[in-house]
């Protein structure tokens, strides 16, 4: 029987922004595509770090943006998502490595024991989903990461752009996150050590067509206050050493 978790459904058939067939195509091609995937690209692996010697779980790794970032570097790299047209898609870009592995799962119950990644990642997912299921999918990849290690969250920020995330919220075209909001899903059991900002909004349009003048003003958005300005908001957390009883083993 098929769990009751909220879901959204990507497949190869679908005639929106779910279709798998041209979801690279819509979102990585091109020269303005490109410069905003560098800009989110190089604010999420600044938080990482190096990734030697270390496992990597990215959730809801999609068509395998994460995932073939990480493979060169890590020590194992597992993409974990629910749909099987993703998964085939992000296959594709790892095709013949040794050190990953990609698997069909919810967000919701990873099938990994407790404690078991060095790093854990969820990049353009989580803003899909209502808070409560936010609340869970984080719950889980605080579970899976081992005492110390790493989470790193990528939301939608409703705030960006001095009241433009608020308008495109407000008319429903975007579902981005107010800061209260993410700390809510978030919680209070992971130490908060980084927030950094990615993309301002709008003239990344027209910064793209000189991105070695414009990829290094984009880390302003780093910095507080600035970080609340650009459309993509970087939560970086470190699981305390001390695990919690609710995140106890489970097998």
């Amino acid at each position: 029987m098929k769990p009751e978790y909220e879901v959204v459904e990507y497949d190869i058939g679908k005639g929106d922004y779910r279709n798998v067939s041209n979801y690279d195509k819509k979102r990585y091609v091109g020269a303005a595509n490109d410069y905003k995937k560098r800009v989110t690209g190089n604010a999420y692996r600044r938080l990482i770090g190096p990734l030697e010697g270390k496992k990597i779980l990215d959730v809801g790794c999609g068509t395998g943006r994460g995932v073939a970032d990480f493979v060169d570097t890590a020590q194992m790299t597992i993409g974990v998502d629910a749909s099987y047209d993703m998964l085939l898609a992000a296959a594709q870009k790892v095709e013949g490595r040794p050190n990953v592995a990609l698997v069909a799962s919810y967000a919701q119950s990873l099938p990994f024991p407790a404690s078991c990644f060095d790093v854990v990642t969820s990049l353009n997912f989580l803003h899909l989903f209502s808070l409560p299921t936010q609340s869970e999918m984080i719950a889980e990849m605080k579970r899976v990461a081992k005492p110390g290690g790493m989470i790193v969250l990528e939301f939608d920020n409703a705030i960006h752009g001095l009241g433009l995330g608020l308008f495109k919220r407000w008319t429903g075209r975007e579902h981005g996150s107010l800061p209260s909001e993410i700390r809510q899903v978030i919680g209070s059991d992971c130490k908060v050590t980084a927030i950094y900002g990615a993309v301002f909004p709008v003239i990344w349009r027209l910064f793209h067509r000189w991105p070695s003048t414009f990829l290094p003003i984009e880390e302003l958005a780093y910095r507080a206050p600035i970080n609340w300005m650009a459309h993509r908001i970087f939560f970086q957390l470190l699981k305390p050493q001390t695990v919690p009883n609710n995140q106890a083993a489970r097998t």
